[in-house]
């Protein structure tokens, strides 16, 4: 404090309490700015995304097995018919009924799931489309 020659003090701010205050707002204004550009990244998910198809003339007692094995694997799965078209290769067109499967889940379930299907289901082959995606907000 300084004093006045009709002596009332007058208070004065010192060095180190503005650097310690600049600091403090410095240091607080990029923990918040890193919040900021950390959020979404924290709040998407990534997972991994399985498309098959099993062919409609698959017996229907298997599909709820099929079902049960998604739900104990992957966590669960979205399954609706499909219908499509191919070429033999005699080059006759086939029509092709489906109940097509997606599937995501934290890791790559691949080989799992053409495993369960070739052993369970009795196919002799799969078709299976596998990509990364991201879950927003999850």
């Amino acid at each position: 404090m300084i004093f006045q020659p009709n002596h009332q003090p007058i208070p004065q701010t010192t060095d180190t309490t503005f650097r310690t205050t600049t600091r403090f707002a410095l240091l607080l204004s990029v923990a918040l700015a890193l919040v900021l550009a950390l959020a979404p990244a924290a709040l998407a998910q990534r997972s991994i995304v399985h498309f098959f198809v099993v062919p409609a003339s698959v017996a229907a007692q298997k599909l709820p097995a099929l079902n049960d094995f998604l739900v104990q694997t992957a966590g669960g799965f979205t399954v609706s018919r499909s219908h499509g078209a191919s070429r033999s290769s005699a080059g006759r067109r086939i029509r092709l009924d489906n109940w097509s499967y997606t599937v995501a889940a934290d890791t790559d379930l691949s080989q799992e799931i053409m495993d369960y299907l070739k052993a369970k289901c009795g196919l002799p082959s799969v078709f299976i489309l596998v990509w990364e995606a991201e879950r927003p907000g999850l």
